[in-house]
């Protein structure tokens, strides 16, 4: 199910990375000093200003000189004792089809889907203005949907490059997307009409439980040897969760074949509400931040032993909780939601999260400063609806009854959206271009995503609680719902975009700008390196390849440049060059 993560050269008799399309020839010589003879045969000459071979990409130095890629490429493999990995370019974009996915379905059946139903309720000033089944649909679908895509397209692309474990097959990241995809899209519509498409739900709930499988047995192989890190065995916590969620989904939707979701239980209801938001999401957005969080929002080192106590405390948690609530036991049901908020509170204090310590330079790369503001924000409600759920189990118990459906609806908005969507907000727009390698397409649009879903969470939880004592707070409801989904269309515009920008205009027009990518730059031309060099850019004949998402703006004031003044030089070099190309005919290149 899993690929090999490197290739064993047979010189070194020590495990080497394979050669891939995208390494520049500079670090191919260093890495493997075979090939550099093949590299002079072909062109690749010596320089006393910088070490041996140009920051240009395998690729283009085939293209520049006209040879055969694949040629060249099994000629340095041979040299270097490696073989060529074929799929690098596949498997560094395996999180794309996922958080697409994920996307279009949250602006559809997800919160899509909710806003409309929220509408409903609204203009009817009632909470039962819409059947228990398509509330369920919506639930599910952004449950599994949007959160449950998002997390295992971030996985798939994250671990294996974080910690050197195999990625997983081809053949598996393609099951594994329309196994999501059949129980997502099978499971909204069998909600909707079981009595016409019965088949639905067993199929979808099959779907998902293969997904579940294949994603568990993915971590373990990633996570195996990790175990003894806190980050990791919540993460493997959480694709066991997950895969006991399908199963009781599976379950559920064969025996309803025929009924659909609307003849479940409430008891039901709360029990897969309990396994996806606790056991899966929370399990994998604390053992995923312990890896990410820091970095994105400048905060401490965490606390390692505090954080150890959120694992056992969350997940005795949950043990305790899906019991509680399947048998209605008040009392263990208020002790299970002391142990989730005491975990809660323990992972804030542990990853220092109100606590910001390291502040960088302002610089395209490292994201707006308005992102680190997410997270803060989303651990707000993360403490809000924990303390709310204590507060409401410790009255059940008082009180001996049930709790009312708004408040419920309010601690489960508040850590689905309040906390969940806005952490995945703030975060993605930091790690998908630090995985793409590339900045953000619209930075201008986090502030507004920001406001957009802070006021919407904050609204949906003040006026649904607000229905308990004032019915014109219906009214104001269905508007939090815009206001999300606004920012969640917003949001997925910018990460689509940051996924397939448009041409740089050094592509384009053959000038760069200043937030033109250093490596574009050095592999389209790579004669210019020769002249940075000569105006003292040293960095460039140190390094081996220059990370893509470093753009000439922040290269020149690194180096103590004036910005403008660099750019105006290359400008005007790669316009003498292209008139010198063009009147001696060749490509301009």
């Amino acid at each position: 199910m899993v690929g090999p993560a490197e290739s064993t050269g047979e010189h070194s008799g020590i495990k080497r990375s394979p050669l891939r399309p995208d390494m520049t020839v500079r670090q191919v010589a260093a890495d493997y000093p075979g090939c550099q003879e093949v590299l002079r045969r072909y062109g690749e000459s010596e320089r006393e200003s910088a070490k041996f071979g140009h920051l240009e990409p395998l690729g283009h130095f085939a293209r520049r000189h006209g040879l055969d890629s694949d040629q060249l490429l099994a000629e340095l493999a041979a040299a270097a004792g490696v073989e060529v990995d074929r799929q690098a370019q596949q498997t560094q974009a395996v999180h794309r089809p996922f958080l697409v996915s994920a996307l279009a379905i949250t602006l559809t059946l997800g919160a899509g889907w909710g806003a409309w139903l929220l509408w409903e309720i609204g203009r009817a000033g009632q909470f039962a203005a819409v059947p228990a089944s398509h509330v369920v649909a919506h639930g599910s679908a952004q449950l599994w949907g949007f959160i449950a895509f998002f997390v295992i397209g971030i996985a798939l692309r994250y671990l294996p490059m974080s910690v050197g474990g195999p990625p997983l097959r081809p053949f598996f990241c393609h099951l594994l997307l329309a196994a999501l995809l059949t129980g997502v899209v099978g499971g909204f519509f069998w909600s909707l009409g079981p009595e016409r498409a019965g088949w639905l739900g067993p199929l979808s709930g099959s779907a998902l439980g293969i997904a579940a499988l294949v994603f568990l047995i993915f971590l373990y192989h990633q996570l195996a040897g990790k175990l003894h890190f806190t980050w990791a065995r919540l993460i493997l916590a959480a694709g066991i969760w997950m895969t006991v969620w399908a199963g009781v989904t599976l379950v559920l939707r064969y025996r309803e074949n025929a009924t659909g979701p609307g003849s479940y239980s409430e008891s039901i209801r709360q029990l897969l509400m309990e396994l996806a938001i606790f056991g899966f999401t929370l399990n994998a957005i604390y053992g995923f931040g312990q890896r990410l969080l820091p970095g994105i929002a400048g905060s401490a080192t965490p606390h390692k032993s505090v954080i150890e106590w959120t694992f056992w405390l969350h997940n005795m948690g949950v043990l305790l909780a899906l019991p509680a609530s399947f048998a209605r036991l008040a009392g263990l049901e208020a002790l299970a939601a002391a142990m989730l908020t005491a975990a809660a509170l323990a992972y804030v204090i542990g990853m220092r999260g109100f606590l910001r310590v390291r502040r960088s330079t302002p610089r395209p790369e490292v994201g707006e400063a308005l992102l680190v503001r997410y997270v803060p924000l989303a651990f707000f409600w993360l403490l809000t609806a924990m303390a709310l759920l204590v507060a409401g189990d410790c009255y059940a118990v008082v009180g001996s009854q049930s709790l009312p459906h708004p408040y419920l609806g309010a601690i489960r908005h508040a850590l689905t959206v309040g906390f969940m969507t806005t952490l995945i907000l703030g975060v993605a727009q930091r790690l998908v271009p630090i995985l793409e390698h590339t900045l953000l397409a619209w930075p201008r649009l986090v502030a507004p995503i920001f406001v957009l879903i802070a006021t919407g969470d904050l609204l949906r939880v003040s006026t649904e609680m607000a229905t308990l004592f004032a019915a014109p707070a219906f009214v104001l409801m269905p508007f939090s719902a815009l206001l999300e989904l606004a920012a969640l269309a917003l949001f997925a515009a910018n990460i689509v975009r940051t996924f397939w920008p448009p041409l740089d205009p050094l592509l384009r027009t053959g000038q760069a700008t200043l937030r033109t990518p250093v490596a574009l730059l050095l592999a389209e031309y790579p004669w210019l390196e020769d002249q940075l060099l000569g105006w003292g850019f040293g960095y460039v004949g140190r390094v081996r390849s220059v990370p893509r998402e470093l753009t000439l703006g922040t290269l020149a004031r690194s180096e103590g440049k004036e910005p403008e003044e660099i750019l105006a030089r290359i400008n005007d070099l790669l316009q003498r060059h292209f008139a010198s190309r063009v009147g001696s005919g060749s490509d301009g290149r």
